[in-house]
């Protein structure tokens, strides 16, 4: 549909017609190549045959030819430039600045730039789900951390007690050795140099 022109403000539209039949039937589709408009039974052998399929580009039937033009050369648009992503012509694509470039033909760049565009967002997606999970695990910590410490301080404390615990009873056992020692000592009798002197027949006082 393209419009016809204006009428106090009403909008008249014409339907694109083919340009094969006698009697007018609506265009379904363009060839940029013969750069004529067609109807559902003039399209098949476009359709159809694999030579028009790979040489003859479609797009949707539209009155303004000259967009599909090269403004350069005025030869007709058949290929995009995937490094400038911009429509040229042949001329354009083996003898001026596009001829080094990465050339396709329209059906070919659109099927590489969705496969593209599918991977890209593939990946953004993936991305973001990693980040996702990093920024929830992050919230986890966070959330969990005046717990953890307080368990770690616990924790300190018991094993600040144990040792203290540990020290004392070390303390205490020596302590106890100690006065068993002691005690057996003094149950065995009175100290060598007494038993002497109580042996001896001479006064104490004498040896004094």
């Amino acid at each position: 549909m393209i419009p016809k022109n204006r009428n106090c403000g009403v909008l008249l539209w014409k339907t694109l017609v083919c340009g094969n039949c006698q009697r007018a039937k609506e265009a379904k589709k363009m060839c940029l190549k013969c750069e004529i408009s067609m109807c559902v039974q003039h399209l098949q052998a476009h359709l159809t045959t694999p030579v028009l399929l790979q040489t003859h580009p479609l797009t949707e039937p539209t009155a303004l030819g000259a967009a599909t033009k090269c403004p350069q050369h005025g030869k007709l648009l058949e290929y995009f430039c995937l490094d400038d992503m911009v429509c040229v012509c042949v001329s354009c694509a083996i003898e001026d600045q596009h001829r080094l470039h990465n050339m396709k033909t329209f059906s070919t760049a659109h099927k590489e730039l969705m496969e593209k565009l599918t991977t890209e967002h593939q990946a953004l997606q993936s991305k973001t789900e990693e980040d996702n999970t990093s920024l929830e695990k992050w919230e986890k910590v966070k959330r969990e951390e005046p717990s953890m410490c307080a368990v770690r301080l616990v924790e300190a404390v018991n094993n600040l007690r144990d040792v203290s615990l540990t020290s004392v009873q070390s303390s205490v056992s020596a302590r106890m050795v100690s006065i068993r020692t002691s005690k057996s000592r003094l149950q065995r009798g009175p100290p060598l140099k007494l038993a002497r002197l109580q042996l001896c027949p001479v006064p104490v006082k004498m040896l004094r």
